[in-house]
């Protein structure tokens, strides 16, 4: 089965919400939905109002952590499964997308009983490396990117790296070394979504192909296979069918559930992306990868990227479906038995 959805609020959704927008998602008629981790505020304080509490039951904000001392007086992670003690502190998560725990659960619900699969995408500033402070929020933010993610049942959560710093291979180490402590505390294992680490189309981001695919034969990530960003970056490479099919078949291999790809067109100069365009801009082309995908034997889930969102998915689909039935059509001529004299 070939997906296809969006990445963030359907354009034509009257609510805002995470739930508006798995709704609107499927009366579009997409059956994929990439939530994204955006305008979000964490703060820390006192857990004496919520004393007994779980954080699941916390109606007015979503307790992302809860911090309790140690025996030397330090405040240590105790995570959100336990009993909120008077002395505690907790790290509260206010989102315009939903308000607590339970809208999480609710809208997951809702995505399950309207065949809407569900992604996560962490914010976009991301410096995994970087100095100490921007790397502690970075890495921050992947976590929180997780929980939320387990709760609402997203797949995967879609993640980009950051800057290199130092050499590419010492990046690549380095990189490695991160993902693997997050891992070793949101494991697949315990119920959490695969990371899915993100291709990148800028020069200075981590994140080619072979980066990406080298990660996944290290640790249990999923590289992500963003085809503009692909497309940029290699100076245009993404023409023929069989480009589709080579940098297709290097993700697969390493795929969680299905293949997940995004697609939108791209501006690029000199192997440098310059921004994200709509699908019938640029020299990157849907209908090149619809005659690909119409024998493809496997599932993929296509996120539209585009700045024209449901639009774009929209179209990507038609133009699916046509190629299937061109394809049907050709069939059946050729199957068409020739009469005699």
């Amino acid at each position: 089965m070939i997906r296809f959805g969006i990445a963030g609020i359907p354009l034509t959704s009257k609510g805002r919400t995470f739930i508006d927008s798995v709704e609107e998602t499927h009366n579009l008629g997409l059956n994929a939905l990439e939530v994204q981790l955006l305008r979000v505020n964490v703060q820390e304080n006192s857990a004496e109002e919520y004393t007994g509490l779980r954080p699941y039951d916390v109606e007015d904000s979503i307790i992302i952590d809860v911090l309790r001392q140690d025996e030397n007086g330090n405040y240590k992670s105790v995570g959100i499964d336990t009993e909120i003690e008077e002395d505690d502190i907790v790290q509260e998560l206010f989102w315009n997308m939903a308000r607590n725990y339970d809208e999480l659960e609710t809208g997951g619900e809702l995505a399950k009983e309207l065949d809407v699969t569900l992604s996560m995408h962490a914010p976009y500033y991301m410096d995994l490396i970087g100095s100490p402070d921007i790397a502690e929020k970075s890495i921050n933010h992947l976590r929180w990117t997780l929980i939320l993610g387990k709760y609402l049942g997203a797949r995967r959560i879609v993640t980009h790296s950051g800057f290199y710093h130092g050499s590419k291979k010492d990046s690549l180490n380095k990189f490695a070394e991160v993902y693997s402590d997050i891992l070793n505390e949101f494991s697949p294992e315990n119920g959490y979504p695969y990371i899915g680490v993100e291709t990148s189309g800028k020069q200075e981001v981590f994140g080619t192909v072979k980066e990406v695919i080298e990660l996944a034969k290290r640790i249990n990530i999923e590289p992500i296979l963003n085809f503009a960003h692909v497309h940029a970056i290699t100076g245009g490479s993404l023409v023929e069918i069989k480009d589709f099919e080579n940098v297709i078949n290097e993700f697969k291999k390493y795929a969680k559930y299905d293949l997940y790809t995004e697609f939108s067109g791209v501006e690029f100069t000199d192997n440098e992306e310059r921004r994200l365009t709509a699908i019938k801009h640029g020299t990157l082309k849907f209908e090149t990868l619809s005659e690909y995908l119409i024998d493809y034997p496997d599932d993929m889930t296509i996120i539209s990227s585009s700045p024209l969102l449901e639009h774009d998915a929209q179209y990507m689909q038609i133009i699916y479906v046509r190629s299937y039935f061109k394809k049907m059509q050709r069939k059946k001529i050729a199957e068409k038995p020739v009469s005699g004299d």
